[in-house]
Parts: C-alpha cells; structure tokens; sequence
C-alpha cells in the first residue's frame, strides 16, 4: 500500500487478525537443546609449542556419511593469554565496524549463501599489521609447531585467518559443515561462556536435536581439528566473536589455493575426500578434473557430491562450461540424497515439490510438506520457512511456528514475514510494531530487498523510528539495484522529489518507475503519466556539497547542521563548530558512501590507550588550568552592611550554546 508521501511499503496479502498472541522466536528457540560436549578421556597435560603445561582434551565424533568413522578435535585450555585476547578482540572489531559500516564484510558464506559478517585478517599467510604482532608469535611459537607434530606435516602453513562474529540482528547460526579448503582449523575463543548461550557445536549425524553437542570453548582456549569433522555456530543468547586460523599442508597450496592433502584419500577411494578434491580443483577453474572426482563421489552415493551435481544440472554455473540444464537429473540426484538423509537435499527438493515450477517440476505439496518437515527436523532454516509458507497459504495457522523457528536463526525472508504479521497483526499476532521494526531491520541487515525498501518506507515516514528522509534514500537506492519494484518505485520517488538529499533527476526516476511497473507493481502503474509529465522538464540545479575544510570552515553553524543532516550524518555529539566542521570532513570529504546506519549492530569499542607522553602533557594541562582558577579567584574582603531586600532582577534566559 501506500504511505505518507506516496512512498510505497510491501506488505502479506492476507491473514485473520487478534485472538492470542504467538509466542516470539526468543521463546520457541529455548526448545531446541544446549547439550555440552562429554569427552570421554582423560584430559592430558601437553606442550602446545612454546607454552607449558596445556590441558589438552581429545574428542571424537562420528562422521556423518561413513559408517564406523569418526572425526578428532582437541580443545586446549587456556592457550592464548588475556593480553593477546583483549588485543584480538579490539583490533578485530575495529576491522570488522569498519568494513560493515560502509556495506562490506557481507560475502555469502559457502555454508548458506548468506552474509559472513566477518573480517580477513590474514590472506595468502600474511596477517594484517595490526595484529602481526600479536598473532605472529602465537602462530610460530604455538600452533603451528603443534599441528606439524600432531598431524606430521613439517611443511604446513597459515592460509587464512578470518574474525567473525554473531550479534543480534545478523548472523547468529552457521550450519553443520565440513571445512573443505582447510589442512586444519583452529578456532579461538575470545569470551567467557557466560557472555552467551550455545557457540560451536559438532554433531555426528543429521539428528540436529538429538546429536548436536556444544564445546565448552572458553575465553582464551583453542579447537583444532582437520577438514573432516562435522561443526557449526549457533548463538541462541548474547554475542560471540570468534577468530579462526585457517591451514593448508605446504606454502604452495597457499599460494595457489589448492588442496593436494586429499589426493592419496581419494585415490584409496574415500568419498569425502574425493568430493573435497572435487571442490579444491572446481576453485582452481579445472572443471574437467571436478567433474570427473565428483562423479566419483556420486557413485559411491557421497550426499553431499548428489546435491553440488543436482545443482548443477538444474542451473549451471555461467562461470563453467558444465553443459545445459537437465530438471529431471537434478530431480533423481536430490531424492537420492533426500533418501539418505541429507538435510539440504530434503529442503531443495521439498521447496520445489510444494511450489511447483512451471514446464519443470510437478507440483506435489503432499510429498514437497513431507520433506520439508524431515528437513525441519533436521533443523534446516530453509526448511522452516518454505514449510511454514506452504501451510500459511493453506490456512495452517502452525505455518507461523515455522517461520518463527526459522526467524531465530535469522532467516531474512522468514523475519521479513514475521515482520509483516507484527505489523498488520495476522494469523493471531498481536500488532507490535517494535517488533516488527526489529525483524525488518534483521531482514534488510543481511540483504533483503524487500525488507530494505520497508525500512526506508518507516524511516521516511518516522512510523516508530526517528525520520531520517537520507538514510531512507539509501536503503532504496540499494533495494532498487537489488531488483525489487518496491524500492525501484520508492526510488523513483526520492530522485522525483530530492527526499534525503539526493539529486533530482527526472529521467532516472522514470527509468526506475518503469522497472517498477515492468514487474507488475500496480501502484507504480498508476504514477507513471506523473514520472512522464516531470521527464518533459529540465532537472532543477543540483545542490553542491563542500568540496574541501576551507569551504566547511566559512560555512555558519546553521549552514554546517543542515548539510550533515541532508547526508544522514548524526552530530547530536558535536557542541563547537570545530566539531561539526571535523564530523562534515570526516563523511564528506573524499569518503565512500555510508552504508545504511539503520539496521547496523552498534558496536562498544575499546578506547585507544594513551601513550606515555600523552598522560604527562595531558596532567600539565590539569595543573595549568587549575592555577589559572585559583590565580583568579577573588581575594576575601569584608562583608558591607546588610542592605534592605529588594525585589531581584529577572534573569535573562539563557541556555549553551548547542549545534544541533
């Protein structure tokens, strides 16, 4: 429908309203169990390189699609020193605020496709100066001298090293996964285990409720384990950050980013290693090689090779000479690993069974809702949400359960749908709108078009948020790239009208306008003879921004407030001009453009520590400054006479002087 200012918002279709309230994710996500980790050995006392006396705990976890194997990882306790922690963590947020802050760190995580949120801190083996001189020593002197021992590779090297953390409102589950490109892993923990609930888990088995096991991985501690063993992230409560140290066996595999360990396994015949081989040489643009070790993998039934060569014939790659489409292989090749119970598989082909592809698949909801519930169960956020779609269209009010589940871990559609029931109060929610603001900020975080456009539609509106009209135009202009008609329209509108501080300009806001209505948006149909009158004048002249300090100097306070308020530049802090004009410089002035501040996680960073130096002229300036006070004070005289009352003069109002 449409907002104040015309501005369009994307909403459900339809759905009953009142009645009781449905429990929210954060209750339904309490049902899925934390089990700990129970290691069944002794724990030994090791030397991890340099450092003594390391409690050392070995775990073993069955893997999941070979019968009778199993998986190690040792977790050594206390390896890294609160010293090196604090500078981890400090130099790895900093990093990572930085690069979220201007709409990076957000490449699709090999495991979902969804945005990693995380920081590379080392590429090709080198570490950022930044902490070259913290994680340096601990790499040479530690760690790597342990994994050369432990797994008798004296040529192993750093690949990568990578910071990520799980907030709310971004990413706060990686499913179970192999770690494919790796020799080895090291996970380090950076806080006590009382800062959240949940963390890294294993788990030996597609049973997610039954088989996944949380390590008890504290401040300080590392998890080593190779490529094999089966893991992954869930923070159900609180915030995690987490550095991980990624391995290969020689600086050769470093540099050209290959996998030469899995070679003699996947000779001897070893599934897994085959399709890792599969993987590593797929990296290396060796197409032919790929195909010819994933179908290896495939004949030996490897599920995950079925589901990577059924995508494959149902889109291939533009990227590779694969060969063209073939919908009933992909078809054959995801039952096939659906029946062996691999979760994805079970989901995809559920999703497509329940809705259907024209000239394609069949639609068969009765089979597509049985796989999807199998792969719910195996706790598949995709699962949750086609699932809980499926039955909402159906009239099954359990639908909402679904998308609830799959909300809490942060699915964007299932929280851009929740979002909406909050709003406008279906299927038995009550109407939140703090809610719904949550949700559709967590959605529009991790890249939902739709969810981008909506947030803008309340930023521009001020529907229970502070009207900021520049931010709003940001997150348009970034759904309408992203394709959806709702924030072309809204787009359109903002180049139409200047809102936020962008541009004029005629014919672009009708370009948009027509991309709107090309995708049958009906709202934007209607408006076009408007975007076509305005595209038959001139644009207004555009508003320069200052292009230098000199400019923003001989700007007045007035003039400086009105320009950082058109950019979306929050300078509620600022009191003198100074300020003003040194915030203008830091945004304006040669600066890339500010990712959209809204749905961004705030962030508490350390302040930077003083130097000596600094101290002792800052305890000068103390000392000078409180000899000037007293220099200044009046020297004590005698009182005169007391004088009758008289009537006090009113005092002139007066306040401080504030930019704001």
């Amino acid at each position: 429908g449409a907002g104040a200012e015309g501005f369009s918002f994307s909403g459900l279709a339809s759905g009953g309203a009142g009645g009781k309230a449905w429990p929210s994710a954060q209750q339904l996500v309490a049902a899925v169990p934390v089990r700990p980790f129970e290691f069944n050995t002794q724990p030994q006392k090791v030397a991890v390189g340099s450092r003594k006396n390391v409690q050392e705990n070995r775990g073993l976890v069955p893997k999941p699609y070979a019968t009778g194997e199993d998986a190690e990882f040792f977790l050594f306790k206390g390896v890294v020193s609160d010293n090196e922690v604090a500078e981890i963590v400090t130099s790895g947020v900093k990093a990572l605020s930085a690069l979220i802050s201007t709409g990076r760190a957000r490449e699709p995580d090999a495991t979902d496709g969804r945005p990693r949120f995380a920081a590379e801190l080392a590429e090709f083996g080198r570490f950022d100066d930044r902490l070259a001189h913290v994680l340096g020593p601990l790499l040479e002197e530690a760690l790597l001298p342990y994994i050369r021992s432990k797994y008798g590779c004296q040529t192993a090297a750093l690949s990568s090293a990578v910071f990520r953390r799980f907030v709310p409102e971004e990413r706060l589950f990686v499913p179970p996964h192999h770690e494919y490109g790796a020799f080895a892993v090291c996970s380090l923990g950076l806080q006590d285990r009382a800062a959240f609930t949940g963390g890294m888990f294993v788990q030996g088995s597609g049973r997610a409720f039954l088989d996944r096991r949380f390590l008890p991985i504290d401040r300080g501690d590392v998890c080593m384990h190779r490529w094999d063993l089966h893991h992954g992230v869930e923070v159900q409560e609180g915030t995690r950050f987490e550095l991980l140290l990624f391995f290969s066996d020689s600086p050769q595999a470093v540099a050209d980013g290959s996998s030469p360990w899995y070679f003699k396994a996947a000779e001897k015949g070893e599934a897994s290693a085959q399709f890792g081989l599969a993987m590593s040489l797929l990296r290396q643009k060796d197409v032919e090689g790929a195909k010819i070790w994933l179908e290896k993998a495939c004949a030996q039934d490897y599920p995950e090779a079925l589901y990577v060569q059924a995508e494959w014939a149902w889109e291939p790659p533009a990227e590779f000479d694969i060969g063209s489409a073939d919908a009933p292989r992909a078809l054959q090749l995801l039952r096939r690993a659906a029946e062996l119970g691999h979760g994805r598989s079970q989901c995809r082909l559920g999703g497509l069974l329940a809705a259907g592809v024209k000239g394609r698949v069949q639609q068969d909801t009765w089979e597509g809702k049985r796989l999807l519930r199998l792969a719910f169960e195996q706790d598949e956020p995709d699962a949750g949400f086609y699932l809980g779609a499926a039955l909402l269209q159906e009239g099954d009010r359990d639908g909402a359960t679904k998308l609830l589940a799959a909300c809490a871990k942060g699915h964007p559609r299932a929280c851009f749908q929740i979002a909406e029931m909050y709003r406008e109060g279906h299927y038995q929610f009550a109407k939140d709108l703090p809610a719904a603001l949550r949700y559709t900020k967590w959605a529009a975080h991790q890249g939902d078009p739709q969810a981008m456009s909506n947030l803008g539609h309340l930023l521009i509106n001020g529907l229970g948020v502070v009207r900021d009209e520049a931010k709003a135009a940001r997150l348009f202009r970034h759904s309408a790239r992203l394709g959806a008609a709702e924030g072309q329209l809204n787009y359109g509108l903002a180049l139409l009208r200047g809102s936020g501080g962008v541009k004029v300009d005629y014919q672009e806001a009708l370009d948009w306008a027509q991309k709107s209505a090309a995708q049958g948006h009906a709202l934007a149909h209607q408006q076009l003879p408007m975007f076509f009158n305005a595209a038959k004048n001139p644009n207004p002249p555009a508003r320069s921004l200052p292009k230098s300090e000199a400019e923003l100097r001989r700007l007045s306070v007035k003039d400086l407030g009105d320009v950082l308020r058109a950019e979306g530049i929050d300078f509620s802090d600022c009191v003198e001009k100074s300020e003003l004009v040194a915030r203008a410089a830091l945004h304006l002035l040669g600066e890339e453009e500010p990712w959209d501040a809204a749905p961004e996680h705030t962030l508490l960073l350390e302040p930077p520590k003083k130097t000596r130096e600094e101290l002792l002229k800052q305890r000068e300036q103390q000392q000078q400054q409180q000899q000037q006070q007293q220099a200044e004070k009046p020297e004590a005289r005698p009182q005169p006479a007391a004088q009758p009352p008289q009537s006090p003069a009113p005092a002139s109002p007066t306040a401080p002087s504030a930019a704001h």
